[in-house]
């Protein structure tokens, strides 16, 4: 049985919005896309996201939304949370993945956005 793609589009350098209801937004930044699966192990993840962005892995916070969920960010921290990600994806084939850096994630929680599980 063939493995279940997703494609993670990995944004970074843009900044999050919170409209009126309450929902999030991410805007600006650049975008690059990665094919994963339940097989990948969340250090090749970040490795290849470091080569795209050119940053560093050590201080690199990942975090997504859950389909349907635009209020709450989820942190990716570990390989069962990477495996988990392309789980609760369903059946959708792509999932949008939030690249920050420590600094970047301090900023942010700082603002009035949600905070994240």
């Amino acid at each position: 049985m063939a493995t279940r793609k997703v494609i993670a589009i990995c944004q970074s350098g843009g900044e999050f919005v919170t409209d009126k209801d309450g929902l999030l937004s991410y805007s600006g930044g650049d975008a690059y896309a990665i094919d994963i699966d339940q097989q990948t192990n969340l250090s090749d993840f970040k490795s290849e996201i470091a080569e795209m962005f050119n940053c560093n892995v050590s201080t690199m916070i990942i975090k997504y939304f859950l389909p349907g969920n635009k209020k709450t960010l989820i942190t990716v921290s570990k390989d069962k949370d990477l495996q988990r990600m392309v789980s609760f994806l369903g059946d959708v084939n792509t999932v949008d993945v939030f690249v920050m850096s420590e600094e970047g994630a301090a900023r942010n929680n700082n603002s009035n956005m949600p905070g994240s599980r």
